[in-house]
């Protein structure tokens, strides 16, 4: 089967049932004498609703990044103190290794 082919016999011009326009035309005076539909109280509490519960993950999602941020501060802070004893250690090592000799 080749794809133009199969495009080509699915989107070739057709004429419309018989009736086709009578029941479009109908569909739209019908749609004409309808009352036209007001807002639902309940469509506006939804979307409230909704609204809140994004507007609420966000604000969570926001304060546990910072808690991270703030742990990840603290994880470094205690890993560059740590270092610094180290480098602290080893320049004592190096000046006793220098006034022993």
């Amino acid at each position: 089967m080749n794809l133009d082919n199969d495009l080509k016999r699915v989107l070739r011009r057709q004429a419309p049932a018989p009736g086709f326009a009578g029941r479009v035309l109908q569909h739209i005076e019908e749609a004409e004498r309808r009352p036209a539909r007001r807002p639902v109280w309940w469509r506006a509490a939804a979307a409230s609703v909704t609204l809140a519960a994004i507007l609420g993950g966000y604000a969570t999602h926001r304060v546990v990044e910072h808690r991270r941020g703030e742990r990840a501060k603290e994880q470094v802070l205690t890993a560059m103190r740590i270092a610094g004893e180290k480098v602290r250690y080893a320049q004592q090592e190096v000046r006793g290794i220098g006034t022993s000799e």
